[in-house]
Order: C-alpha cells, then sequence, then structure tokens
C-alpha cells in the first residue's frame, strides 16, 4: 500500500512545472524539500496558515538570495535551511539539481547561476504529496 501511494505523490509531482515530466531524483528531493520545511511548519507555525509560511519562506530565501534579481538560489535555499536548523539534511547538489530542473527559464541567465523565481519557488513548495 505504501509503494502504491509513493508512486501516486511522485506522479502528481511530475507535472509539477509548466505539465513537464521532472525526474524520479527530482520528484524525490522536492518531496524531501517539502518534508522538510512541512515539519518546521508544524512545531514553529503551527498557528499560522500554511500559504503564509510558504510566502515567508519564499521572501527569506528570496533575500538571502541576490534580491536585485528577482530569483532564489541555491545558495538562498542553503541558508533557509541553516537557519531553520535542517542544514545538514539536504545537500547542496540535491538543491543546485532540484533548480537546475525546474527551472524553465530558456534564455541561460538563470540555468547558468542555478535559480529559479521566487513564484516558480512558491509553486514548488506548494505541492503536496497525494
Amino acid at each position: 500500500m505504501f509503494a502504491n501511494a509513493s508512486r501516486i505523490s511522485v506522479v502528481s509531482q511530475m507535472t509539477l512545472m509548466s505539465n513537464r515530466r521532472l525526474s524520479l531524483v527530482c520528484n524525490q528531493s522536492i518531496e524531501k524539500f517539502n518534508g522538510i520545511l512541512e515539519e518546521y511548519r508544524a512545531s514553529h507555525y503551527s498557528q499560522e496558515l500554511p500559504r503564509r509560511f510558504r510566502k515567508d519562506i519564499v521572501k527569506a530565501a528570496s533575500q538571502s538570495s541576490e534580491p536585485s534579481s528577482g530569483l532564489v538560489s541555491a545558495e538562498g535555499i542553503e541558508c533557509i535551511l541553516r537557519n531553520i536548523g535542517a542544514g545538514d539534511q539536504m545537500s547542496r547538489s540535491e538543491i543546485e539539481s532540484m533548480l537546475r530542473e525546474v527551472n524553465n527559464d530558456t534564455s541561460g541567465d538563470a540555468q547558468n547561476r542555478c535559480a529559479i523565481s521566487a513564484d516558480q519557488l512558491l509553486n514548488l513548495i506548494a505541492t503536496k504529496s497525494v
């Protein structure tokens, strides 16, 4: 039963960004990232709406990146994870791999900096496992 639920979760996340299919590795990283954030939210933001928490995370990650760029970088996400005490739960390579795959900017600029837009991050952490 658990394996079947896991497959459903992965399939639902595969259409996360612009109906593009994401790799299994990327889906696992997204699920891991969301699990880390949800655990923190349940412990520290239990009185807040999940949507407000997600917006706070995106704002903090944006500010920890290059604020003038409007992008959220791997450094911004690493900073958030360190600040919530989860810096050792996700590797830099997992974060970079996830950002590169989720990024759909074909200009190459964001791709080279391994970054996504704040809206993309909000969509990424709003993804629920089924």
